[in-house]
């Protein structure tokens, strides 16, 4: 790995190497390495890596097909037959291939790894493609469709075949106009965008890999040397993550960091972007000539700053042999007028997107698009800097015929006094910001002061006896009316701490009440800050108590007040746990990839923020924990989970209602990634806390009696479900009680206590009027009807509502590992009533995606379960061989998640033992 430091001695040792003849540089690199062995391997590496990508034709395209190719034509990988060799790379072969099972007739195209990387190492680095690509649904990313491995152990992907052409090729055949280009281009950055909220950065874009179809759609392909933002410090096989990615990366279109070695961010892809618009645009590379070596391209990107996207293409020193004319006629336009259409907004929208410091781009690829959409539409873009003559222009060509003569004449006046007008407003935002911050630490000095002494009164006058949480806070509410009645801001601002005390006692209703009557205190008080936090809490406790449609507006507009004014510590304070809120009602609406968003925003406005509001942080870090699980990344969620028990362990607050609910949420991502005996430790260690300060916590009672059950402790955890429904009743929170009757009702199908089951599907299905339609909660609820209808004898009923949870979970965009135990029982719906082959597509759909959902952990109870499914459906199809594999296989899964006493586990065992 090349160290940035030591690049402009590596540079300029490189051009001196590069003039000499080959014949030459052998001598000349052997006295380099005498004088400095470190520097003369950093040399001899670019040079060999230069000289075998110009023998493989790496920017030519495609490597040649080798000839042991041939005889794979005609060879059937499971359900599919090899017909022609798609294209060849580092990793492996790509064939077309045709679905020959007579299930149905389609095309596919399938990957096969190299032989030469068979072995723990290269399979890892495969199966992480197969697991990436699986996690990624989104129209214009080519999708797996199926994997598995050949007889002779070489393992394949299954994905769709996209008939297209590489958009360069595209968009020059077609002669596409620049604002055409730029609407292509934006299908192609949407991809970019959903494999980010994912947690997936490409590392290699380049024309190549984004196929457009005959129809004009969009195809990102490839994700070989993609890498997972919260990967692990090491691989499977024990080396550095992508420890060969950057050799395989293409000079042409790499980042600065990716050559020197740096972190691999979301913004690594959006340099890549850059140059690749860069080209579509301007018909050249931004930094190096066309024909220039890999060792040039690398030297450019990392020396030379880019030329302007509209600079001249023939006076421009990185200038291709293209004549300007010709580039501008494929662009639909004259030389003159494609400059005009690349000046001003394109440049600048470039220009950030290829800045050399990653901090210094768009921070996400949809702040790109964002900008260009905003081009497009003749909207001022944030990459250039705002004047009141700038946004005028933008309103100008939006609204031209209604533009008289007397506004030109305005703007004239109007230009001549706007440099001083800005300096003037620039100075008086300045001094108005300065005492707006002085004017909130008297506040937040005062708040402390009055807030220490209201809590310390209210704990000394209950110390004659013990209170319970909820009798304390009514002490607290008559304290703050009597107290606070003539001072309506710090009324105010107790009443939300209370409120949101209550909220976390479960008490939302309370919580409600609460903040529409501080609200209502801070009618007539001039104090933003406050109202948008209580404007912010409103939206999350209607949100608790199920009201998505009022909840969203209020947190939308509250979130553009804030960012529309110049932000001090506390209104950055603010929006971040407003950004948070809405991230939470992301969450609860389903929008996954938006939830991820507003939580990353969040953590970018809190900064490094001060000691008082670390707990703000935590919270958000743990809200992002969530969504990494939501979004595939189960390990490195419960890892930043244990990092923020142990944070707040440290601060003297792991007794705490914050603690257990932390305990809850760990175990529930431990549930979702197949580790029931590791999320029962989870819930036992917060139930221990909640009992030790006399807290109750219904969901957290609900989810460790859910998995008492997997665990074979089925008869401890009914009572535990009455008792924490009955909790959630008295709370009067029906989303509470919705969740808890469904994760309750299974447990009394099993017993076949029929009656009970049906009565809590039922307050499970008020779920439905309160989550949008398609919620992958809604999947759930149909697998737990499911269950019903098989508790009923009613197997065909049950078969029909798992096909619809299977259909739930697929669209939805939350990856929720529980639509891997609907396939799972679908297969064994099918089983029972004799459709052996959709039983058998099922059972290896679902061991496919629980292998893809491993999360990072060796093993998984989902991928046991699925095998054992498997098993009974090969011996149901007459090969007990096949059939006693995988039963062994699910027992070497089922072992270490949830024990020899599980259900599952007895049940593999069983099954092994018959003969």
């Amino acid at each position: 790995m090349i160290v940035l430091a030591r690049w402009p001695r590596i540079s300029a040792c490189l051009d001196e190497a590069l003039d000499l003849a080959p014949a030459q540089r052998a001598e000349w690199l052997a006295a380099l390495r005498a004088r400095d062995l470190e520097l003369g391997a950093d040399v001899a590496a670019l040079l060999a890596e230069q000289g075998a990508v110009e023998s493989e034709g790496f920017l030519e395209g495609s490597a040649q097909l080798p000839a042991a190719a041939a005889p794979l034509i005609g060879r059937r990988l499971g359900a599919y037959t090899l017909q022609a060799p798609i294209g060849q790379g580092g990793m492996g072969s790509v064939w077309r291939a045709i679905r020959s099972d007579g299930e149905y007739d389609a095309a596919v195209a399938i990957k096969l790894l190299n032989l030469a990387l068979i072995g723990a190492a290269g399979v890892a680095r495969f199966k992480r493609e197969g697991s990436i690509l699986a996690r990624l649904q989104h129209p214009n990313i080519a999708h797996l469709l199926d994997a598995g491995t050949t007889d002779d152990g070489q393992p394949y992907l299954v994905l769709e075949l996209v008939e297209g052409e590489p958009i360069d090729a595209y968009c020059r055949r077609c002669r596409l106009a620049v604002a055409a280009r730029v609407r292509l281009f934006l299908d192609v950055v949407a991809a970019v965008e959903h494999a980010h909220t994912h947690l997936v950065v490409h590392r290699d874009l380049k024309p190549s890999n984004v196929l457009v179809t005959a129809n004009g759609e969009v195809k990102l392909l490839d994700f070989g040397i993609a890498r997972l933002l919260e990967t692990d410090a090491v691989d499977a096989d024990g080396s550095a993550p992508g420890r060969d990615a950057t050799r395989a990366l293409t000079p042409q279109y790499a980042a600065p960091e990716q050559l020197h070695g740096g972190p691999i961010t979301t913004a690594t892809d959006v340099y890549s972007l850059g140059v690749m618009l860069y080209r579509l645009l301007s018909g050249r590379h931004p930094a190096a000539a066309d024909d220039a070596s890999a060792a040039q391209f690398i030297r450019a990107t990392l020396d030379t700053e880019p030329a302007r996207l509209s600079e001249p293409t023939a006076t421009s020193p990185h200038a291709s042999s293209a004549p300007t004319e010709g580039i501008a006629a494929e662009r639909a336009t004259t030389a003159a007028g494609l400059r005009r259409q690349l000046e001003g907004d394109l440049d600048n929208i470039v220009a950030r997107a290829l800045r050399k410091r990653p901090e210094e781009r768009y921070p996400t690829a949809a702040a790109f698009a964002d900008d260009l959409r905003r081009h497009l539409a003749h909207e001022p873009v944030s990459a250039r800097a705002d004047s009141f003559g700038y946004r005028f222009a933008k309103f100008v060509r939006r609204h031209r015929a209604g533009v008289a003569a007397g506004a030109l004449v305005a703007l004239a006046v109007v230009a001549g006094v706007a440099g001083t007008v800005s300096q003037a407003r620039r100075a008086e935002a300045q001094t108005l910001l300065a005492r707006s911050e002085r004017d909130n630490a008297r506040r937040e000095l005062a708040h402390s002061e009055a807030s220490n002494e209201f809590i310390g009164f209210l704990l000394q006058e209950g110390g004659d006896k013990p209170f319970t949480t909820s009798e304390l806070l009514a002490r607290g509410e008559q304290l703050v009316e009597r107290q606070f009645a003539a001072d309506p801001t710090e009324g105010a601002r107790l009443l939300l701490m209370l409120a949101e005390m209550y909220g976390q006692d479960n008490q939302q209703k309370r919580a409600l009440a609460l903040v529409e009557r501080a609200r209502a205190a801070l009618r007539d008080v001039d104090d933003p800050a406050l109202r948008a936090r209580l404007d912010c809490q409103l939206a999350l406790h209607l949100t608790d108590n199920g009201s998505l449609e009022a909840a969203r507006p209020l947190l939308d507009a509250t979130i553009a007040r804030l960012r529309s004014a110049p932000l001090g510590e506390r209104d950055r304070v603010t929006l971040a746990a407003c950004l948070g809120s809405r991230a939470d009602h992301a969450d609860v609406r389903g929008d996954t990839r938006a939830a991820l968003a507003d939580a990353q925003a969040a953590m970018l406005a809190l900064g490094d923020p001060r000691p008082e509001y670390r707990m703000l942080a935590i919270g958000t870090r743990s809200t992002l924990a969530n969504l990494q699980g939501k979004s595939g990344q189960l390990a490195a969620a419960v890892v930043s989970y244990e990092q923020a028990i142990a944070e707040i362990d440290a601060m003297g607050r792991g007794r705490t209602r914050t603690a257990t609910t932390f305990h809850n949420n760990l175990g529930v991502l431990l549930s979702k990634a197949g580790q029931p005996l590791r999320a029962a430790a989870a819930y036992e260690r917060g139930l221990e806390i909640a009992r030790g300060s006399s807290d109750s916590n219904a969901m957290l009672e609900a989810n460790h009696a859910k998995v008492l059950i997997e665990l074979g402790r089925a008869d401890e955890s009914l009572p535990v479900f009455e008792r924490s429904l009955a909790q959630a009743q008295a709370h009067a929170n029906p989303r509470a009680v919705a969740n808890i009757a469904l994760i309750a009702a299974p447990a009394w199908c099993a017993r076949r206590d029929v009656a009970r089951c049906a009565e809590l599907v039922a307050s499970a299905r008020g779920l439905a009027t309160m989550l949008p339609a398609g919620h992958a909660r809604l999947g759930t609820l149909a697998m737990t009807e499911a269950q019903l209808a098989l508790a009923r004898g009613e197997p065909a009923a049950a078969r029909a509502a798992l096909e619809r949870a299977v259909a739930i979970f697929s669209a939805a965009t939350e990856q929720n590992t529980i639509g891997i135990r609907a396939t799972t029982l679908l297969a064994r719906a099918g089983l029972q009533v004799g459709a052996l082959d959709a039983a058998a597509a099922h059972a290896a759909g679902a061991v496919a995606q629980a292998r893809a959902a491993m999360g990072g952990f060796e093993h998984s109870e989902w991928l046991g379960s699925a095998l054992v499914a498997q098993g009974l459906v090969e011996r149901a199809r007459g090969d007990p061989a096949a059939a006693q594999a995988a039963w062994r296989a699910a027992v070497a899964e089922l072992e270490p998640t949830v024990g020899t006493a599980a259900p599952a586990t007895a049940e593999a065992r069983q099954l092994l033992s018959e003969r």
